[in-house]
């Protein structure tokens, strides 16, 4: 049986958090709900999936790549717009034949996709579909420490969007209709992901998480490499990702999901909340009934996201207040060892030119943003001058640029360098998260030879540098760009 996993719930109310992802590749307990979909159809031995994405399709297929690490055979297609399951299998009827079943990614319902096949099987109509008729909400009385989630009843069933059908020539047949009357929530909102968290902890969902057991009070699921001070306190039910951090007199829970990579600091407090990766909480904070995103917070009783810009409170564990130091290594130690290597070249050029009349480098002007302000960095924008060979191409034309990473003014692997006149035609949503990247001398589209290519494939392709920053990732583009300055000839 094909399965089609739909990605298209819209990124417009999660606001931050979606700014560079898809609602589906948002975390349930540390795992995206579009990889928790994907184990539970290989699980069940569905293994030729189809995953159908409206927006940030890049950020889908650098995360799935083909299925091999799961065992299975994924293929990634963009949809222009959202549409019904029926309308998904419409769509695609030409690249399909036999039994379809489609799932959207953005519910979590606690039901077998066995006892959905079986049902089917059991009935004589060619298509079935499954409805919930109760689902959980978020209940903000913690006063008394009670679970944070019940369930309550819907007026009438509702179409979850899942449903099997035996062919897609059989899609205005007649149909069956599954009652599911367990564990449902669909994801949203900010809050919708928060109670979903939430409800895992509280052991809601057992077939989605049949491999943590935090259903006990005083349990709690620690991640690989996590150290726990001696002196702090878990509360469970609590669920700590991968190289979490918790320091002396700490309290952490009950109710607490804390992302990997994150640092919960001395006597700092934090209970029915969702800390996102990468999140540092500083000495003696208190974060309750919170969602925490880098420094920004949603509380949800209020539903509002407020930017914390004291990073001694929350920040992100990537801010320049913590490891400054390393960008600046990296940016400023390899230019200078480039420029030594290649001194031969850039010093015979720019004396050659000096001869010809011509000034030694020539220079090109640059509309520099701050980059840790993300889009709000434009405001504050400034024209400033780069050095350049402008009658030159390849490697070559670049070089003099190393003196501005050497002095600060130009990162080593960034985003494209642009004139203002062309950063204000930058308006649209879509091209806005490149700016949450420096500028820099070698960029992700000499990296894949995109030179050529549209102004909208090189934002894409930037785009999704931004979403992913990382070290290791600078030293792949870095290479590649300079493979391909120096050798492509196209």
């Amino acid at each position: 049986m094909k399965v089609i996993l739909t990605c298209f719930e819209s990124g417009t109310p999660f606001g931050p958090l979606t700014q560079f992802q898809p609602v589906a590749l948002l975390p349930i307990l540390n795992v995206s709900l579009l990889q928790r979909q994907i184990e539970m159809c290989v699980a069940a031995g569905f293994k030729d999936i189809d995953i159908v994405v409206v927006d940030h399709p890049l950020a889908i297929k650098s995360f799935v790549g083909d299925g091999a690490r799961w065992g299975a055979s994924i293929r990634v297609i963009t949809f222009k717009d959202a549409c019904s399951s029926l309308q998904t299998i419409s769509r695609l009827s030409d690249k399909l034949e036999g039994p379809v079943m489609v799932l959207p990614v953005e519910h979590c319902l606690n039901f077998s996709i066995g006892d959905l096949q079986t049902f089917h099987q059991s009935h004589q109509a060619k298509v079935t579909r499954l409805l919930c008729a109760c689902q959980l909400k978020a209940d903000l009385q913690f006063e008394q420490k009670s679970a944070p989630l019940s369930f309550h009843n819907l007026p009438e069933p509702v179409d979850s969007g899942i449903l099997i059908i035996d062919s897609p020539v059989d899609s205005n047949s007649g149909h069956e209709q599954m009652i599911f009357s367990g564990s449902w929530i669909p994801i949203n909102s900010p809050r919708r992901l928060w109670s979903a968290n939430m409800a895992f902890l509280a052991g809601l969902f057992p077939v989605l998480t049949t491999e943590i057991n935090v259903e006990a009070d005083n349990n709690a699921r620690v991640g690989h490499h996590s150290m726990l001070d001696a002196t702090s306190v878990i509360e469970g039910p609590v669920f700590l990702g991968d190289f979490v951090s918790v320091r002396s007199e700490a309290r952490v829970g009950p109710y607490a999901v804390i992302g990997s990579g994150s640092i919960i600091d001395k006597e700092a407090n934090v209970s029915y909340s969702l800390i996102l990766k990468h999140v540092y909480m500083g000495t003696q904070t208190t974060m309750n009934l919170v969602l925490v995103a880098d420094n920004r917070v949603m509380n949800m009783r209020l539903g509002t996201w407020v930017e914390i810009s004291d990073p001694f409170l929350v920040s992100s564990v990537r801010e320049k207040i913590l490891v400054p130091w390393t960008v600046q290594l990296f940016n400023r130690g390899i230019a200078i060892l480039l420029l030594l290597l290649t001194a031969p070249v850039w010093f015979l050029k720019g004396l050659f030119r000096k001869i010809s009349g011509k000034p030694f480098f020539d220079q090109r002007s640059f509309f520099h943003w701050d980059s840790s302000s993300g889009s709000a960095g434009l405001a504050t924008g400034r024209d400033t001058e780069l050095l350049a060979f402008n009658d030159s191409n390849g490697l070559v034309s670049r070089l003099p640029g190393l003196f501005d990473v050497a002095r600060g003014k130009l990162a080593l692997v960034g985003v494209r360098p642009l004139e203002e006149s062309i950063v204000l035609t930058y308006t649209e949503d879509w091209t806005i998260p490149r700016f949450s990247s420096p500028a820099g001398l070698f960029t992700p589209v000499d990296a894949e030879l995109m030179n050529d290519a549209m102004d909208e494939e090189k934002i894409v392709a930037e785009n999704l540098f931004a979403a992913q920053p990382g070290f290791k990732q600078d030293l792949q583009v870095l290479w590649k760009s300079l493979k391909n300055l120096l050798f492509y000839k196209g």
